[in-house]
């Protein structure tokens, strides 16, 4: 899978959300894509409360370009980069890549520098101070793997947040 999230997340393609970007969805995948509200949530209810983040980096570094570019933030800004995996039963249904500022990480209050396996919308959406701006919409074929994706941008406590949520095949098993 890794080979996977190495190639999908440098899709730089994104189209902005609207009716046209969401009619080349795949139907199934329209309502968790298309959602305003928590995914963590909208996952969880899917499988019985079987629902578990795997982190698999938790690093700083520079965002991808066309990251930056989504973020409106100067090149070169060196930002925290968590890539996940949410789980259902155990099994990888979508693959998360978040660019948290380093000013929110390092001001300690927000619980963004501890994350571990609590996933960031149930930190986002706990305290209801977030308004989502501009989210994008994906839908590729990488490998032979056809994968949609949902791009927001979250404004919380004064900087953005850019979460990229990829929706693996194996999702359209719990739907």
């Amino acid at each position: 899978m890794t080979s996977l999230y190495s190639n999908i997340k440098v899709q730089y393609n994104w189209q902005p959300d609207n009716s046209i970007s969401q009619a080349n969805l795949f139907p199934l995948l329209r309502p968790l894509i298309c959602a305003k509200g928590s995914l963590t949530l909208a996952l969880s209810s899917l499988s019985n409360e079987d629902f578990s983040v795997n982190v698999l980096s938790q690093v700083v570094a520079t965002p991808m370009f066309h990251e930056q570019i989504a973020l409106s933030q100067p090149f070169s800004r060196a930002a925290m980069i968590r890539e996940v995996e949410l789980k259902l039963s155990d099994t990888a249904v979508v693959f998360a890549r978040s660019i948290i500022p380093l000013e929110l990480v390092s001001s300690g209050r927000n619980g963004l520098a501890n994350l571990g396996r609590t996933p960031l919308g149930h930190l986002l959406f706990k305290d209801g101070n977030i308004r989502v701006s501009k989210r994008q919409i994906l839908q590729t074929t990488i490998d032979g793997v056809s994968v949609a994706a949902r791009r927001t941008p979250y404004d919380y406590q004064g900087s953005q947040i850019l979460v990229s949520e990829y929706f693996l095949p194996a999702l359209k098993d719990y739907l």
